[in-house]
């Protein structure tokens, strides 16, 4: 049982880092924390802009504050059990990014 947790942790782990990769390509992309994006409309009902704004900045706030501790606690975790294996979870979630951007852009 504690086999499979540890790779239910490993999988986690790599999607946390492919989230982390696309928030930092979200970033670069528009420039700037705050974003004005038609993804977010639906989210992000406002009339102004200032208020539209401000609550893209919560959005990403809340990316910083989640994603980042809980795959902190995550590598820590895994640390133990992978000792070697552990440079691997950022490589293989830059590959699920790059597959992912792939497959959004229709290159598959």
């Amino acid at each position: 049982m504690k086999k499979i947790l540890n790779i239910i942790s490993y999988v986690i782990t790599v999607c946390l880092f492919c989230a982390q990769y696309i928030f930092l390509f979200d970033l670069i992309c528009i420039g700037k924390i705050s974003k004005f994006n038609h993804i977010w409309t639906k989210v992000c009902r406002f009339d102004v802009l200032e208020e539209y704004l401000a609550c893209m900045v919560n959005y990403d706030i809340v990316c910083i504050v989640l994603i980042l501790p809980v795959l902190s606690l995550m590598l820590f975790r895994l640390i133990r059990v992978y000792r070697k294996q552990i440079w691997m979870i950022p490589i293989f979630g830059f590959l699920l990014f790059v597959l992912s951007i792939i497959t959004y852009w229709g290159l598959v």
